[in-house]
């Protein structure tokens, strides 16, 4: 695919997550990578190197019981089939860590959005803290997160504790188009807002 119409397809899939998470009533707030204001919260720069910024393509604030005020970040994957989503996943587990490290203030919970599963043989382990240890040593994450292309000196650096925190904060969410359709109508959704700002919850 072109890369114009790569950047399309993953704007648009970045926009329809934000749409079905608005569309759940549990988030006060949201914004995407192509929002003017809001797109810097979502970059965030690797440790070590001359990297260019990391970033996620959607972010906010979540509302209601237990979620409330939490913020989360979220990398959409547009995908009608698993295709590369392993390589990407791996990246994304070693930045939810750093996020997590480095800005955890901004960074309660973690979204991997996506239209197709992946891995499918080892679902359940997807993000085990052993497999954020694993992606924090991938040859191509040494140098930018540790500062070294010694394998067993940065896995000296890994905190155990940290990356079974951030195990813990990681939301896989497979969605399909139906699915994105079977969610509050915008109609219903305004009543619910409107009553929540006349109770001084808004």
């Amino acid at each position: 695919m072109p890369g114009e119409a790569m950047h399309q397809k993953g704007a648009d899939g970045a926009r329809r997550a934000k749409r079905y998470l608005d569309a759940t009533t549990r988030v006060r707030s949201s914004w995407t990578n192509e929002d003017a204001v809001a797109a810097g919260r979502l970059e965030f720069n690797w440790p070590h190197g001359e990297q260019q910024p990391y970033s996620y393509d959607l972010g906010g604030i979540l509302s209601g019981d237990e979620f409330e005020g939490r913020f989360f970040l979220s990398e959409c994957k547009n995908y009608a089939a698993a295709a590369d989503q392993g390589y990407h996943f791996d990246d994304f587990l070693a930045k939810c860590y750093l996020t997590r490290r480095d800005h955890h203030r901004l960074a309660d919970d973690f979204m991997w959005i996506t239209w197709h599963p992946f891995r499918v043989t080892t679902w359940s382990s997807l993000y085990s803290p052993e497999k954020i240890a694993e992606s924090l040593l991938l040859e191509r994450n040494l140098e930018r997160v540790f500062g070294t292309a010694d394998n067993a000196e940065a896995e000296a650096l890994i905190d155990g504790d940290l990356a079974k925190d951030v195990s813990d904060r990681i939301w896989v969410i497979v969605l399909s188009e139906k699915q994105e359709k079977l969610v509050i109508t915008p109609k219903n959704r305004g009543l619910i807002i409107a009553n929540q700002v006349e109770r001084g919850e808004g």
